[in-house]
């Protein structure tokens, strides 16, 4: 019995080791990164996840070269403290250059961050949403000024520029939708109302100020800076049923023309939108999807069989292990789902979904 002992642990010291030489990825500490940052849930008497439904989503992360020295730098959002921008000084050590580079006046709850070059002028900015709050809102678009001594210098320019908003926004991402040469911007919302006052409504076709979506189209002229809002005009819908939680972009339909996928939370369906070449957009979904996720969190577009056909991976609120799926999830019946499928909320399972492009307009 001993030696079978002695031989177990002679073996799992072999398997530890070689598991350790053969593992892909190695956790860096933040004393040899410099990357030193906890994005910390302060629950408050006036501010907890009682009174405010995203208390726990977590903020945002960009990844982009902001310095154009050949380096990935690092944006990363706080909900209640300071927002931090890391310069990547190479061999993996990151440099906290926040307001060095004059990213100050951080709003409340900051949640999604976009690096994009918005203004066309080969220098990197950056785009915060910030949510939470019901008063002093808006986000925040950090034009970049120039580079010296390698470090860029930012000034905030969101109102100027149109892209303030003060919705309660989730994400944002930048694509030229209308081929026009520059970059357009869709923004993501949420909302505050407690999904339990909604009663399976459906809403879609009443625009919200604060909790719909919307589609900005870039307008600027030399280093003029200036974004329209086309939403209504472009097909965008902007009610406070979307609960959006996720934006990607690509084409799916291969006519060089990009397109939207949108996932959103609780029973409204998600949103594939088709480019139709014009200005405007065809949200298609219940055409091309048999059925998508329930409680759709964030998507990924990619060709995963190189068919040439783009695809699309979407997350859903599933949990890991039967049990918990047993003890924390509410199944929907019968009467329910036919509800749902009645007032135009399609078919949704709570599983997460990958959509199998078939190259004919059809996903499977």
């Amino acid at each position: 019995m001993k030696h079978f002992v002695l031989l177990c642990s002679a073996a799992f010291l072999t398997f530890a080791c070689s598991t350790k030489e053969d593992t892909l990825f190695e956790e860096l500490p933040a004393s040899e990164t410099g990357i030193d940052f906890v994005n910390r849930s302060l629950e408050k008497k006036e501010f907890n996840i009682f009174n405010y439904r995203n208390f726990y989503n977590g903020g945002g992360v960009a990844i982009g070269d902001v310095n154009n020295d050949g380096l990935s730098d690092l944006f990363v959002t706080s909900n209640f403290e300071e927002n931090k921008l890391y310069l990547n000084k190479g061999g993996m050590h990151f440099e906290d250059i926040t307001v060095k580079a004059g990213i100050v006046g951080k709003k409340f709850w900051s949640t999604g961050v976009t690096f994009a070059d918005v203004n066309g002028d080969g220098l990197m900015d950056i785009y915060v949403c910030n949510s939470g709050s019901r008063d002093a809102r808006g986000n925040q678009l950090y034009i970049n000024q120039g580079i010296k001594s390698g470090v860029p210098t930012y000034k905030e320019m969101a109102k100027e520029a149109g892209l303030e908003d003060g919705g309660l926004s989730t994400h944002a991402a930048f694509f030229d939708y209308d081929r026009d040469g520059d970059l357009d911007m869709y923004l993501l919302n949420n909302s505050f109302t407690p999904i339990d006052k909604l009663g399976y409504t459906n809403l879609r076709d009443v625009r919200d100020k604060l909790g719909g979506d919307k589609l900005f189209r870039n307008d600027s002229q030399d280093k003029n800076i200036r974004f329209t809002d086309v939403s209504e005009k472009a097909g965008i819908y902007g009610s406070l049923i979307g609960f959006g939680l996720g934006i990607t972009i690509g084409d799916v339909n291969n006519d060089n023309w990009p397109d939207i996928y949108i996932s959103n939370d609780f029973y409204e369906r998600d949103y594939l939108y088709i480019n139709q070449h014009d200005g405007t957009f065809k949200e298609d979904l219940e055409n091309q999807m048999p059925h998508i996720s329930l409680s759709s969190m964030g998507a990924d577009i990619a060709d995963i069989n190189d068919d040439g056909n783009l695809d699309i991976f979407v997350t859903d609120m599933l949990p890991g292990d039967d049990r918990r799926l047993k003890t924390t999830s509410i199944f929907e019946g019968y009467n329910l789902v036919d509800l749902k499928l009645k007032r135009g909320f399609w078919h949704q399972y709570m599983r997460n979904n990958l959509q199998l492009n078939n190259g004919d307009g059809t996903f499977s």
